[in-house]
């Protein structure tokens, strides 16, 4: 297990509420530069890969990102053709990619409709249903976003003045796609995409004529689409969208000109706030991803050119050290969501001395702790809490006087 001195966390503490919204540089992609590829999360390790070199050559290679090392090492390529524009998603322990188109010319290239399912204990790939829509004729500029248990494919361009308002459900069980109700504000392509707490958020992207700023959340529960509030920036294409603690972010992409704008999307309250742009130059077509409560941008191409910088975002700071994604104690939280009150059990070093629970809401701010705990489980009582996500931290000080931390989230209904 990872260990790091109690001091850490107390310096961390004091620079809380200095730490906020910020970004930092990581490794830089392994890949080399590359704009329009595709990445997903599984096991706490991004993966990202397809897209377009400095040639303007499509690809197919893969690479894994390791936040605990910041490193990046290659893995087995994706089967058949190289491509750029594609989807990818995550799904339990499983990444998909497929679609995309294999030419840097739509005209001279061929749409793809394959689709496959990545194994990383075994650096493995295996060809799975291939997309059904488009009567077989592929799809490219596609939208993707994931649920725990369902991956979907949403918009996209079907042909050079073809384009898609189509919603389609993947189910890993059975390997099959089901088409769903329409994206509700008609065609789309280069849209940005997201999932919070089981819902999808698809917004963004260009019709046929427009750029567009709008956005709609998806409930696969119902089927049903919900207009939001729209994106409160420039009306953009291929920008970046992903999920930290129960938040959505947007930024970077193009209104004819190049962004580095970054915003926060509140479900609770349906309100977007503008935070910290990303550093160095503007770009579009890059990959984001989430790791623990972190997010990751870049790659992409700006005005001088594609890119293989990496940046790492911090939306808030909890008091667990900055390297704490590399430890892997494990800890449950039942019922999640809760309505009055929940319990949250961890894993119990054997040495261990007694335990700390810290509960923040997603600014930051402390709304509950609990201390000087000697069993494995805390019980958290909503008390006047507001519906909402929170994230917990528990700190388990140990007989040597090192500590370990367990983090997660708690859902409020």
């Amino acid at each position: 297990m990872k260990k790091t001195f109690t001091l850490t966390a107390i310096l961390f503490l004091f620079t809380l509420c200095f730490g906020q919204n910020t970004w930092s540089t990581v490794a830089s992609f392994g890949g080399g530069e590359r704009e329009r590829a595709v990445s997903f999360v599984v096991g706490g390790r991004a993966y990202v890969g397809t897209g377009l070199d400095t040639a303007n050559t499509c690809r197919k290679d893969f690479w894994e990102y390791d936040p605990g090392s910041n490193s990046w090492s290659q893995k087995a390529d994706l089967p058949g053709s190289q491509r750029r524009d594609a989807i990818a998603f995550a799904i339990g322990n499983r990444g998909y990619v497929g679609t995309g188109i294999n030419g840097f010319i739509a005209w001279t290239g061929s749409k793809k409709d394959d689709f496959y399912e990545y194994n990383p204990i075994t650096n493995t790939w295996t060809a799975k249903d291939d997309w059904e829509g488009n009567f077989g004729g592929g799809i490219y500029y596609a939208a993707a976003f994931s649920t725990p248990f369902k991956g979907y494919l949403v918009c996209g361009k079907l042909g050079s003045s073809y384009y898609s308002n189509e919603l389609w459900e993947y189910d890993p069980v059975a390997d099959d796609w089901l088409k769903k109700a329409n994206f509700p504000a008609g065609t789309r392509y280069g849209a940005t995409a997201f999932s919070i707490a089981g819902k999808g958020y698809v917004g963004c992207g260009a019709d046929e004529d427009y750029y567009r700023n709008d956005f709609y959340e998806y409930d696969p529960q119902t089927n049903i689409w919900t207009q939001i509030a729209d994106f409160p920036g420039s009306p953009r294409f291929n920008a970046v969208g992903l999920e930290i603690s129960g938040r959505g972010f947007v930024g970077l992409g193009t209104d004819g000109g190049y962004q580095k704008d970054f915003y926060e999307y509140n479900p609770i309250t349906d309100t977007w706030m503008q935070k910290a742009s990303i550093p160095g130059i503007e770009r579009r077509s890059c990959v984001a991803f989430t790791i623990g409560n972190y997010g990751y941008a870049g790659t992409g191409k700006g005005p001088d050119g594609v890119k293989r910088s990496m940046y790492k975002y911090k939306p808030y700071f909890l008091a667990v050290p900055e390297d704490y994604s590399d430890t892997r104690l494990a800890s449950t939280v039942s019922p999640n969501p809760m309505h009055q009150n929940t319990v949250i059990v961890f894993e119990m070093p054997i040495n261990m001395e007694s335990a700390d629970l810290k509960v923040f809401n997603t600014n930051g701010v402390l709304v509950f702790e609990d201390n000087n705990s000697t069993d494995d489980k805390f019980n958290f009582y909503r008390n006047d809490l507001a519906a909402g996500m929170y994230l917990y931290e528990i700190q388990i000080k140990e007989q040597d006087g090192l500590s370990e931390y367990v983090t997660g989230k708690i859902y409020i209904q």
